[in-house]
């Protein structure tokens, strides 16, 4: 190669690395960049009434529930998925806390519960602020110090009507209950950043995510209308890189960058919930009607609060 041409090369390679730097600016994500052209979900579980609150545990097995039917099951990658409980009224929403249980939403019990994976024995978390029980819990997500977010909207799973207006809530590590968000019409999935300085809230009656500041374990802040959706979003999940994947029924999962911009669609014929999960966390699980589905990725996905809780 010709040496002036060898150097223009560099120098203009050096320039494109000063552009970056100074600007932050790189090459848009792209949903190549997110899942294979190719990649298909797989069907793992069907027949189930209606699957809902997918969540990965330590080892990136993923328990989901199946409100219609009152149960929770459990699926570990290569084996048939099984009953975990059968006895979980109405159970939605699912997270584990950092000391491993596994924290549920039941929402025609008016209450969220933690279960001991091993004994399958639950404790009530909370269940009324004020001397009122809850609409509906739906679906919650946790903190390090072991208090977590929820919401409280009412789709009448078993034909009760709202009694408070549909919010969203925090309790904390001692039990004590605060609403800390009234803006939505009908809240559904909720979801904290890794490092838990940001709280997205989904608005199933807006078609609208919205954005909080934590400013301390139940304080926010800031509140903003992050993302318009067009579509009515449900439960929701982040990768490594913050990058926000939405289930939103029929119009499938809709990922958006950090900053709420839209990368693209992965086309399922319904999708209520999604988590990441299996043995290297690249695998997105979607519940999707009475089926469970899986589909690989090119991203790592946001591990567990047991794998996360001591990182700073």
């Amino acid at each position: 190669m010709n040496v002036n041409r060898q150097l223009e090369r560099f120098l203009v390679a050096g320039i494109v690395l000063a552009v970056v730097a100074a600007t932050g600016t790189a090459a848009a994500i792209t949903m190549d960049d997110i899942v294979a052209p190719d990649a298909k979900p797989v069907v793992l579980g069907e027949g189930y009434g209606f699957c809902e609150g997918p969540t990965a545990d330590a080892h990136g097995n993923v328990y989901f529930s199946d409100g219609k039917k009152d149960s929770i099951h459990f699926y570990e990658v290569g084996k048939p998925v099984a009953v975990f409980v059968s006895d979980s009224t109405d159970a939605n929403g699912q997270e584990f806390n950092a000391q491993g249980e596994l924290c549920t939403c039941e929402g025609a019990a008016y209450r969220v519960v933690a279960f001991d994976v091993k004994t399958k024995k639950k404790r009530v978390l909370c269940k009324e602020i004020d001397g009122q029980h809850f609409n509906e819990p739906n679906d919650l997500t946790i903190d390090r110090q072991g208090g977590f977010y929820f919401t409280d909207p009412c789709y009448s799973h078993r034909g009760q009507k709202a009694v408070m207006k549909q919010d969203v809530y925090y309790c904390s590590p001692d039990g004590k209950v605060s609403r800390v968000s009234t803006v939505c019409k009908q809240p559904n999935g909720i979801q904290l950043s890794a490092d838990e300085k940001t709280l997205y809230v989904a608005d199933c009656g807006g078609k609208l995510i919205y954005k909080y500041d934590v400013a301390s374990p139940g304080k926010l802040a800031n509140e903003q209308k992050f993302i318009d959706l067009g579509a009515n979003p449900d439960g929701m999940t982040l990768d490594a890189a913050g990058n926000l994947f939405i289930a939103c029924g029929g119009a499938g999962v809709k990922v958006y960058t950090p900053d709420g911009k839209p990368v693209g669609i992965i086309k399922v014929p319904y999708a209520s919930n999604v988590c990441f999960g299996g043995k290297d966390f690249r695998t997105l699980f979607i519940t999707s009607g009475n089926k469970f589905l899986g589909i690989e990725t090119k991203v790592v996905g946001l591990k567990p609060l047991p794998l996360r809780a001591n990182e700073k």
